[in-house]
């Protein structure tokens, strides 16, 4: 498949930042040793802790998820996918950090919800589980599929976006690689992801495109005034 990445490790370590954080950035199991390096993700590693010890301490049931990057409708344009969406049907740049070679695994939404809710269903009191798309991507090869997708489904010619491409100074800490094992949930549930990568980035940039008030409502703040109107006078 274009862009997909065996799963390797890389040489260079860095801070985790993201939703699976928790373990560092090694390709991680189930039962990998945490390995946070920011507060971001030490606090989302002390939350799953929380969360085990009420089960040991008071016997409440509890399950932990740990899920890979998603993507799909409703996602708001601070990320990737629907800003880049954004900012190409709007002419504008598209910033890649570093060489755009960051690493992730992409999970498309509607399978994330699939995956809880087997999960809720059939998963095993207090045990963890990984929920991932077996489908690892460098982001510079993720923001070539977005372009064209975007570029063919407005009707521009192909490669009429590439020129928004604009490099970036990384953020400190960026991790290169979020990686992240689904075989459990795969062999113990029976779940695995509907879609590759390129299927779900049609029906995503189809999503936004058909949605472009919401976007722009988004992008605009204007949503913010309906929070004004419900509850200023309580």
């Amino acid at each position: 498949m274009y862009g997909a990445l065996e799963l390797t490790h890389p040489e260079v370590k860095s801070s985790d930042i993201s939703a699976h954080e928790v373990y560092g950035d090694e390709f991680f199991k189930e039962t990998t040793k945490y390995n946070p390096h920011s507060p971001y993700s030490a606090s989302k590693a002390g939350s799953d802790h929380f969360v085990r010890a009420f089960h040991d301490t008071y016997g409440m049931p509890t399950i932990v998820t740990n899920c890979s990057n998603n993507y799909g409708p409703y996602q708001f344009p601070e990320k990737l996918i629907p800003l880049f969406i954004n900012n190409i049907r709007h002419r504008k740049p598209l910033p890649v950090y570093g060489k755009g070679e960051n690493v992730r695994d992409w999970l498309y939404v509607v399978d994330h919800a699939r995956a809880i809710d087997v999960i809720f269903h059939k998963g095993k009191v207090a045990d963890t589980y990984n929920i991932g798309g077996f489908n690892e991507w460098k982001n510079i090869d993720i923001i070539h599929v977005i372009i064209k997708t975007v570029d063919r489904l407005l009707g521009n010619p192909e490669g009429h976006s590439e020129e928004l491409i604009t490099y970036v100074m990384d953020r400190m800490g960026h991790d290169l690689r979020y990686a992240i094992d689904s075989t459990k949930l795969k062999n113990e549930l029976g779940w695995e992801p509907s879609l590759q990568f390129e299927e779900g980035i049609e029906k995503t940039v189809q999503w936004y495109l058909d949605n472009q008030e919401w976007m722009d409502n988004i992008t605009s703040g204007a949503y913010e005034s309906y929070y004004e109107d419900m509850y200023k006078n309580r």
